[in-house]
């Protein structure tokens, strides 16, 4: 894995995709007054690196995915890995992350209904080897999504 550091030029870069994740390069290079090339060519550097990965998000409710739940796993010692790898191709599987704590894992899912839900935990999360317990929390509303705050990560300092 190569670290990058992201200088003005970059961070202008991801700034113009955050505000539109469609714009082409020149519509870049105008607003941020350099080249088309500099832009290309910037873009497959992030990208290569795996520094920017330029990702497309269904809103699950508008999809038909409405209920969405977060789980907090308690796993066997030393099956973090094999756990987190079994949760990734399960269809309402949104996202999972191996976090210090009382947890082990912190997945989300998106189901159709409660039923769904319920399906999902019992018969695909509970029959995972290594799953020891699992708390569940049922999202009633989201009320910030920070997947669109990348800006927050980009400082102007060199």
């Amino acid at each position: 894995m190569t670290k990058m550091q992201l200088d003005r030029t970059d961070q202008a870069i991801v700034r113009c995709l955050v505000e539109d994740a469609r714009a082409t390069y020149s519509e870049i290079s105008k607003e941020i007054g350099v080249s088309v090339g500099t832009v290309r060519n910037r873009l497959s550097q992030l990208r290569e690196s795996g520094t920017l990965h330029l990702n497309v998000w269904l809103d699950p409710n508008r999809a038909g995915r409405g209920v969405n739940a977060t789980f907090l796993l308690h796993v066997e010692s030393g099956r973090v890995s094999e756990v987190a790898d079994a949760l990734i191709p399960l269809d309402a599987t949104g996202y999972i992350a191996l976090v210090a704590g009382g947890h082990d894992l912190i997945v989300d899912v998106f189901c159709r209904d409660v039923s769904h839900l319920n399906d999902v935990l019992q018969n695909e999360i509970h029959a995972i080897d290594g799953v020891v317990s699992v708390t569940s929390y049922l999202v009633t509303e989201i009320k910030y999504e920070s997947s669109s705050n990348i800006g927050g990560l980009l400082t102007d300092e060199e």
